[in-house]
């Protein structure tokens, strides 16, 4: 996970992958594998940044190594036989979004270390396809991982390729295009609906940050982090002086004497979990002095509502707008009109 965090300016996300034991027969009875898949559509091949991936037929055995590749699979109505597992959201290493998706035999769920996903205990699920467009540690296990199994890999880099591009490339793998479009319409056509039914979003600025372990804070600054892409669909803006933040990375660390950046129309937080680092920053004068705390703009979010928010699917899409979009509109309610 530091690869990722270092990747984001090393945000605090608590989020890493433990094993557990899982079905070692393809999960998901009819919905999974081939009978999930366009059989006709094969053989295929898909090029992308690390080389080109010749899928001979239908998959039958599926491993997900990224969390859009995997929502995007059970989306699709196909269960992995092995998938990331997330921790810290709910006990059961799922995300809330996902888990109403796994109605049949439970996936393998597989750890990532410091150097990536376990190569052998990939290759014991016996997968015929893994599906590593969101995995950010692909690149170092790519070259082996592909000599054992046919393997897709990001288009444009290491956690940079949109929710939207690994969702359409997930669907082609499984003979699926089609689907693959619907699906990611459908979800857009959730995000669009968000400016009609809260307005009040319309033209407010946001700050969408997380704490570092020494105090400082992550400040997503980038127009291109796929956070902030989905902020500014709801209609909100990211500010001009967030965005001009020093550092080339996708977020800045700042100091609280430089608090006064954040405050803006709606700002958003998130504290690792960690009540303790929570009441040391809102019992900071300087936090506690902004606008847009006083007013109560300001949205405490729990992993549960960060994480979806920082890495959308089009499982955690939908989340977002049912479950964390209201509380983001309420702080809205009390700020300016834009």
């Amino acid at each position: 996970m530091m690869r990722r965090l270092a990747l984001t300016a090393a945000l605090v996300l608590s989020l890493g992958t433990a094993a557990a034991c899982g079905d070692d027969e393809p999960a998901g009875g009819g919905s999974g594998g081939a009978a999930g898949t366009n059989a006709g559509a094969f053989p295929l091949t898909i090029t992308h940044k690390l080389g080109t991936t010749k899928i001979p037929s239908a998959p039958k055995r599926i491993v997900a190594l990224g969390e859009v590749d995997q929502d995007a699979l059970l989306a699709l109505g196909v269960t992995p036989v092995g998938m990331a597992e997330l921790t810290g959201v709910q006990s059961d290493g799922l995300a809330p979004w996902s888990a109403p998706k796994l109605t049949g035999a439970k996936p393998k769920l597989l750890k990532a270390g410091e150097a990536g996903f376990n190569l052998e205990e990939i290759a014991a699920l016996r997968p015929d396809l893994v599906l590593a467009g969101g995995d950010f540690y692909i690149d170092k296990e790519y070259k082996k991982l592909s000599e054992l199994v046919p393997t897709v890999a990001y288009q444009t880099g290491p956690a940079e390729d949109s929710w939207e591009q690994i969702t359409q490339q997930v669907a082609t793998a499984i003979g699926r295009p089609a689907d693959g479009k619907r699906l990611v319409a459908g979800t857009e056509a959730k995000i669009a609906g968000v400016k009609t039914e809260y307005p009040q979003l319309n033209g407010k600025e946001f700050a969408f940050t997380s704490v570092f372990p020494n105090g400082n804070i992550g400040v997503m600054k980038s127009p291109d982090d796929t956070s902030v892409k989905l902020l500014q669909q709801f209609g909100m803006k990211l500010p001009e002086p967030i965005a001009k933040l020093p550092g080339d990375g996708f977020a800045a660390e700042i100091s609280m004497e430089k608090v006064s950046v954040l405050d803006v129309d709606v700002l958003l937080s998130h504290y690792n979990d960690d009540p303790a680092t929570q009441k040391k920053i809102e019992g900071n004068k300087l936090f506690a002095g902004l606008d847009v705390v006083k007013r109560g703009s300001y949205v405490p979010l729990d992993l549960k509502s960060f994480w979806p928010l920082r890495t959308p699917t089009p499982l955690a899409v939908p989340y977002v707008v049912d479950q964390v979009v209201p509380k983001i509109a309420k702080a809205a309610d009390a700020a300016e009109p834009a």
